[in-house]
């Protein structure tokens, strides 16, 4: 099959697979913590990720990594770095090896995150940096969505801090969790993830009309 006809199986593939029952597809929840928010000029410094079925998260197969960039000599007098404490850059990662990971998680599934802008962004930093290719069925934006939601009430403009991922799980009445640390903003962000759809959808619902939801 030539190059072009297999990205032409793929393209159809991927349509008729979001057109299924969002429930029965299968998602990865992911976070990453770095040190700026540019991936030409900043680091990743840790990555967790989760799969889930719904209503199902599989917290036991969660994958958690740090890596240390020489940042644990940048600790000095300092207990921590952006959450991570010195113990934790011990058992750092190897990123080549943990990237090629996330790639097959993603392999036929959708990457759910809170705040697509940065998260993909730098995915595709690691992308092009390791030639290491992720290719989820789609992506779905917690934050987007929520927005979309806050936006249809215009008697209600949108405050500054109304969409971080803490006040967003506050409107679905879930616990508060501390923030900034890969692996619980993963769970955190998973369970969002779960309410919003939940919230607004019956189990028949395609995935694609979701997305189209807040597109």
């Amino acid at each position: 099959m030539s190059q072009w006809l297999q990205k032409l199986a793929n393209w159809y593939d991927r349509r008729q697979k979001l057109k299924q029952p969002w429930q029965s597809l299968r998602y990865v929840a992911l976070d990453i913590e770095s040190t700026g928010l540019d991936p030409k000029k900043h680091q990743i410094l840790s990555i967790a990720w989760m799969s889930i079925h719904p209503p199902v998260m599989h917290l036991g197969n969660a994958q958690y990594h740090v890596f240390a960039h020489g940042q644990e000599l940048e600790l000095g007098q300092s207990p921590t770095i952006h959450g991570l404490t010195r113990q934790d850059f011990l058992h750092s990662s190897e990123p080549k090896q943990t990237f090629a990971m996330l790639s097959r998680a993603l392999n036929d599934a959708v990457l759910v995150c809170h705040h697509k802008g940065m998260d993909w962004r730098f995915l595709k930093h690691v992308e092009a940096q390791h030639g290491i290719p992720f290719k989820p069925l789609a992506i779905f934006d917690t934050l987007a969505f929520e927005k979309h939601k806050l936006e249809r009430n215009p008697h209600q403009p949108i405050h500054g801090g109304q969409l971080t991922l803490s006040a967003c799980r506050k409107r679905y009445n879930l616990p508060d969790y501390n923030a900034h640390h890969a692996l619980t903003d993963t769970v955190a962000c998973a369970e969002l993830f779960l309410g919003q759809c939940y919230g607004v959808s019956v189990s028949k619902s395609p995935l694609n009309l979701l997305l189209k939801s807040y597109a």
